[in-house]
């Protein structure tokens, strides 16, 4: 403080100022006794122990909710923040998916796996314009075509064999 008894009309801005000319041309070139440098030469000389900061399309992604929606059984939708979103068809069979979003950025919201948390598909805002015009297109069933004999297609030809030989009759599906 000494050195600044005979300044008129010091402000805080002038001080910072001040403070900030003596850190930078003294303080850091001067030889101190305990590091046997100038702090400005330990510093440079010292590793580099700075991590690179993520790109923003990773700090966009990490701080995201997970939350499980119930999925509407008749259009195959879900609703977040009143924005109600499409299930691709090969996910209707999920009762309640799990849902990857930002709240404040509903324009990437995910499908994720319940088990392993890993994104499965992007989901889209549901198009009420397209669905206005009253076309539908053919939803995919679910169940599997079933043959004249009543047993289903996908079953395999092992389990029919070796129901034949222990002579256990299979239930029939109609």
């Amino acid at each position: 403080m000494a050195m600044l008894a005979g300044v008129e009309d010091l402000t805080l801005d002038r001080l910072n100022e001040i403070t900030q000319a003596w850190a930078e041309q003294a303080y850091h070139r001067t030889r101190h006794r305990e590091i046997a440098n100038t702090p400005l030469q330990r510093y440079l000389n010292a590793p580099n122990v700075g991590r690179d900061s993520p790109d923003s399309q990773t700090l966009r992604r990490a701080f995201r909710c997970t939350v499980q929606r119930k999925q509407r059984r008749s259009d195959g939708t879900i609703t977040l923040q009143g924005v109600r979103f499409e299930i691709p068809d090969r996910y209707r069979c999920l009762e309640q998916p799990m849902i990857r979003f930002a709240r404040w950025d509903l324009r990437s919201v995910e499908l994720i796996d319940s088990r392993t948390l890993n994104p499965l598909c992007p989901l889209m805002p549901l198009d009420k314009s397209a669905d206005a015009d009253g076309q539908r297109r053919a939803r995919a069933t679910r169940d599997p075509p079933i043959q004249k004999t009543g047993i289903p297609a996908h079953w395999p030809r092992q389990r029919l064999s070796s129901a034949e030989r222990t002579g256990h009759r299979l239930r029939s599906l109609r």
